[in-house]
């Protein structure tokens, strides 16, 4: 029996090879990391205590605030403090809203980074516009799994305070009952994460298939699954492998992490100490420091953000062609047109590649 998940290694990486380096584009590695990212976002105090005292005509003059200015502050701490229910309500609906928004717009990458593979070429806006509508059936299909998760989870922690004694009795029969519902907890909880990570996979294998079918993303989900039910044996390995594969991808990033996370404070330690010390030397005690500081501390953050999600990108573009080629051999009545023309890595397709390698 071939297994399809460890088939598709090579393919894959051959397509990766092809896809990041056949040739080299800076900018297509670059649009490929937004894609990843998007899909994966101290007061200063000048003064100090001392025990001498000092002419108070040597102490530098403090600007007095105008009465209309401080007028204005206490009428706008008044209104806070008298509206802050309201303010916290409008904060978190604000809150839950962008983070309802960064999820669509990560759903719809989802598509819009699949196409880009497939095709190898990458078209932002045209991929974008073209998969609204399923991103917004992706983001519905896992926020609706997402609230089926949390309320197992909930159901879990909320039956196993019900059942468990009282914590604080010096009964050896309730501590060790208390501990066994413990054990139970965490197990039921380590069994909804696994199924957990077993859908999102499941979900994972529906992109390809709701695109190159022109179907929904539940009708494309409903498919796998009924595939899963016919072919469950390379389905199980294939779930067993993603999860060997991540682990390994999750070293090899982690390893790239640290050591962009070790130039940066390097960096941002020679220049923004620089600045620290010519500012806080010619102009001590000056705002001037946090305003030439904070946005520069904002644009490092974001470029480091950014140079995560460029050494981590071609993991990922690994594992999305490893998913595509996997699938191609164990579905092969979806015709997905990969750029390089060749179908999935079953034995068939392994003997046809022999063939023209010969030829």
């Amino acid at each position: 029996m071939s297994w399809y998940v460890a088939d598709a290694i090579d393919r894959s990486v051959e397509r990766t090879k092809k896809c990041l380096l056949e040739p080299f584009d800076f900018w297509k590695w670059m649009k490929l990391a937004i894609m990843v990212l998007f899909i994966g976002g101290s007061g200063f105090n000048g003064g100090g205590g001392s025990d001498y005292s000092v002419d108070e005509s040597d102490m530098p003059s403090v600007p007095v605030i105008p009465a209309d200015v401080t007028d204005i502050f206490r009428q706008i701490d008044g209104w806070v403090s008298a509206n802050l229910v309201e303010i916290a309500f409008v904060l978190i609906i604000s809150f839950v809203f962008l983070v309802l928004l960064l999820a669509y717009i990560s759903s719809v990458m989802e598509f819009v980074f699949v196409e880009s593979l497939v095709k190898n070429d990458i078209r932002f806006r045209e991929y974008f516009r073209r998969y609204l509508g399923k991103g917004f059936g992706l983001f519905l299909l896992r926020l609706l799994i997402g609230l089926i998760v949390l309320a197992f989870i909930a159901a879990v922690i909320l039956l196993f305070i019900y059942s468990a004694g009282d914590p604080a009795s010096a009964e050896p029969d309730i501590q060790a009952a208390n501990v066994f519902l413990l054990m139970l907890m965490l197990l039921a909880l380590l069994v909804l994460a696994i199924a957990g990570g077993a859908i999102s996979s499941l979900v994972g294998l529906s992109i390809p298939v709701a695109m190159y079918t022109n179907n929904s993303i539940f009708r494309a989900f409903s498919m796998i699954l009924k595939k899963f039910r016919q072919d469950a044996g390379q389905i199980l390995l294939y779930l067993i492998g993603r999860i060997v594969l991540r682990i390994a991808a999750a070293l090899v990033v982690g390893i790239l992490v640290l050591v962009i996370i070790a130039i940066a404070v390097l960096i941002v330690l020679v220049i923004d100490g620089l600045i620290y010390l010519a500012i806080t030397t010619l102009l001590p005690g000056s705002i001037l420091l946090w305003i030439v500081l904070a946005p520069l501390i904002f644009v490092q953050l974001i470029l480091f953000i950014l140079a995560i999600a460029f050494v981590s990108m071609p993991v990922e573009v690994f594992l999305r062609y490893h998913l595509l080629t996997f699938l191609q051999a164990w579905y092969p009545e979806i015709t997905i047109p990969v750029f390089d023309g060749l179908n999935g890595a079953g034995p068939a397709d392994a003997q046809a590649l022999v063939q023209d390698a010969t030829l």
